[in-house]
């Protein structure tokens, strides 16, 4: 989005934007709330800090921005709002994405359409919010009538309608979600597996526990501070000479399938056949095995979603951290995050499965299972993208 910042006549906001261009939104937002300070009500000032935060995963802060850009223009009537309030909204709708917030991000792009039907970013955007909240038709939908307009870039046109064609072609031959979660698993598999073996030659160690001494002295996986009591960690590789650890990627290994390489430019939902599993289960496109997420929705906001989950989520990490999933050499999970909740009746987990079998995802869901005997699940997300509403 950068790149649709308005341009400044402000010193250091031309310094700002420069350094999002280059890749620097730190260096940009120190400068851009300077020159805020002067120019207070600089509406592209502001959107161009928005984006600063939004480079940075400050999501909160870009939809607060946007949120005080709007009561601006309803106090002030700036002129130059018509040019810009359609880019602080395309901000707004990124906020929303990046705080899983799908409904909020339908409204704004919804919001901007009301203002401008053509708009093809606000077009596009809301057909891949609808593909990664599993609301397919409608999706695909939005898409055709992008590029039925006919009024963005060739190259984003041709772009879109490879995409548009390999998910119409997936959904139509219904071919199994599952598909994906082998591909993220292999191909993750083999590019540890390559670099594991060239660091062994060196003496690395791969998917060593991080341990540490207790009170009573005794030696015990390490767990983060404040992290959950199963959360401990394994590395990647570790000198064992000097303890360095090393990272293998650092981001989130994203698959292509043969045959439908473009699902993997961007989230779209797949349901599970429904007899497999009580809840209903989606499988996202983009489900990296190195940074799972794991979306459970209940039926009811009178349970606490945590405190009902996270015992099972725990054991089943604990499992995986101490290889049930595995062979006795490797094969184990990594990390876990914190869970984080969405809304009032959902949570989220990231799990780095590290080099483990595919058998750990129907153990969770076998765990899942159970869960749901007790306290109803509505459904259940593998992978990127949004919980759908039923």
């Amino acid at each position: 989005m950068s790149e649709s910042v308005p341009p400044s006549d402000n010193p250091q906001a031309m310094s700002a934007l420069e350094s999002l261009k280059e890749g620097r939104p730190d260096e940009a937002i120190h400068a851009l709330q300077t020159a805020l300070q002067d120019e207070p009500h600089r509406l592209d000032l502001i959107h161009a800090l928005a984006i600063a935060h939004l480079q940075l995963g400050q999501a909160q802060e870009a939809l607060r921005l946007t949120i005080n850009a709007e009561t601006l223009i309803e106090t002030r009537g700036d002129p130059f709002a018509q040019h810009v309030w359609p880019q602080l909204l395309l901000a707004r709708a990124a906020a929303y994405e990046d705080l899983y917030d799908p409904i909020g991000a339908e409204r704004t792009f919804k919001t901007l359409l009301d203002l401008e039907p053509r708009d093809p970013r606000a077009r596009q955007g809301l057909g891949h919010l609808y593909l990664g909240w599993g609301r397919s038709d409608e999706g695909l939908s939005e898409l055709d009538r992008y590029l039925q307009d006919d009024v963005d870039e060739p190259d984003f046109l041709k772009g879109t309608s490879d995409f548009r064609s390999a998910v119409s072609r997936f959904i139509n031959e219904d071919i199994h979600p599952q598909i994906f979660l082998e591909a993220h698993r292999g191909a993750y598999n083999e590019f540890f597996n390559h670099h594991a073996e060239q660091m062994a030659a060196q003496g690395w160690i791969a998917e060593a526990a991080q341990m540490m001494r207790n009170e009573a002295g005794e030696v015990v996986p390490r767990i983060p501070p404040g992290a959950r009591h199963y959360a401990a960690v394994r590395v990647d590789l570790v000198n064992p000479e000097t303890g360095q650890p090393g990272q293998i990627g650092d981001q989130p290994m994203i698959v292509a399938v043969a045959d439908y390489e473009a699902l993997a430019q961007a989230p779209v939902l797949i349901s599970w056949p429904k007899q497999d599993w009580p809840f209903p289960l989606y499988v996202c496109s983009q489900v990296p095995w190195d940074q799972l997420p794991v979306q459970v929705r209940f039926d009811s906001i009178d349970v606490d979603p945590v405190a009902v989950l996270d015992p099972v989520i725990g054991d089943w990490y604990a499992d995986g951290y101490d290889g049930a999933f595995g062979r006795p050499t490797e094969g184990r999970f990594h990390t876990i995050s914190d869970p984080e909740t969405i809304g009032t009746d959902s949570v989220l987990y990231h799990v780095d499965l590290g080099r483990s079998e595919q058998t750990a995802i129907p153990d969770l869901l076998r765990r899942l299972s159970v869960l749901h005997a007790q306290y109803p699940i509505r459904c259940v997300l593998l992978g990127r993208g949004y919980l759908p509403e039923s």
